[in-house]
């Protein structure tokens, strides 16, 4: 059985934040801070793994191969589980110029003992045969991002912890989409919250065809209670903008709370845009922090 509660910060802190942009309008707003769960092991990748780790140790596997970058948060954190859950990891790494030292992910995922195979980015386009050729019978294969239909159990978790902590639904969750699979899980547990979804990547409107394919409950896509924001990614994944990072260092000043510029950055910078235009007055607000932090 794997003991998540000894090295995990469960449930993670539900944070007031204030500010007088806030007051205006009468709303509550609050930080989910899923970054504190763990230094490593932290924010929507935890919550999209749990699951998919209890299923791999119920099937008797003790080896774990998925998909990345050279700066995947996913990558990096199936390492870290590698190492604190005793898991042998594989990575199949987007991009055959890179080697183990190319990023601080690969670099971290390396030396906790991450098996990485580099691969061209036409080779990566085709997983299920780099899994013939990588994938032996004995790994359990977690898909990249950590999105499939176990994730959605993980991201109902965090959602039931907002509703315990408030004491009430709030009227609004606003999260970074990459994968899809955090938005996929809170559409599929509500439709009494109107989910805000900050898409981090440049022309990837596909993506909202993935979300609604993951969702379970299929009602509440008809109930259509969420919206996804495109135009928020500050020119492509894991790019940044002199505005964003003067709004993240500002955001530091006020609330002491750190923030990167490849996820929670984006979506904390386009909830104050939308805050006026897309929020009602005297709502309850909650901001899902998702780690990442190095």
């Amino acid at each position: 059985m794997l003991d998540f509660e000894k090295i995990l910060n469960l449930p993670s802190p539900l944070e007031l934040i204030n500010d007088p942009i806030f007051e205006e309008k009468a709303l509550k707003v609050f930080v989910k801070r899923e970054d504190l769960i763990h230094p490593q092991i932290s924010g929507n990748k935890w919550r999209k793994l749990k699951f998919n780790l209890l299923a791999a140790k119920k099937q008797g596997f003790n080896k774990l191969i998925t998909f990345g970058g050279a700066h995947s948060n996913h990558l990096y954190a199936v390492a870290a589980i590698g190492r604190f859950f005793g898991f042998e990891t594989s990575g199949i790494i987007r991009g055959d110029e890179l080697n183990n030292t190319s990023s601080v992910t690969l670099q971290y995922a390396h030396n906790n003992g991450m098996k990485l195979h580099f691969v061209s980015r036409e080779a990566y386009r085709d997983k299920s045969e780099l899994l013939e050729i990588y994938g032996k019978e004995d790994q359990y294969v977690l898909p990249e991002g950590g999105t499939n239909e176990l994730a959605l159990a993980g991201v109902g978790e965090m959602y039931q912890e907002i509703v315990s902590q408030l004491g009430y639904k709030p009227d609004y969750i606003f999260c970074p989409i990459g994968s899809g699979g955090t938005m996929a899980g809170l559409i599929n547990i509500t439709a009494q919250t109107k989910i805000m979804g900050i898409c981090v990547l440049k022309n990837a409107n596909y993506l909202e065809e993935e979300i609604s394919s993951l969702i379970e409950n299929k009602e509440n896509l008809v109930h259509k209670n969420f919206m996804i924001f495109w135009d928020f990614h500050q020119g492509g994944y894991a790019k940044k903008t002199p505005e964003l990072l003067s709004f993240i260092k500002l955001f530091k000043a006020k609330h002491q709370i750190n923030l990167e510029h490849v996820y929670s950055g984006k979506m904390f910078f386009a909830f104050y845009q939308l805050l006026k235009t897309e929020i009602k007055n005297n709502s309850t607000v909650v901001l899902i922090h998702t780690g990442g932090l190095r």
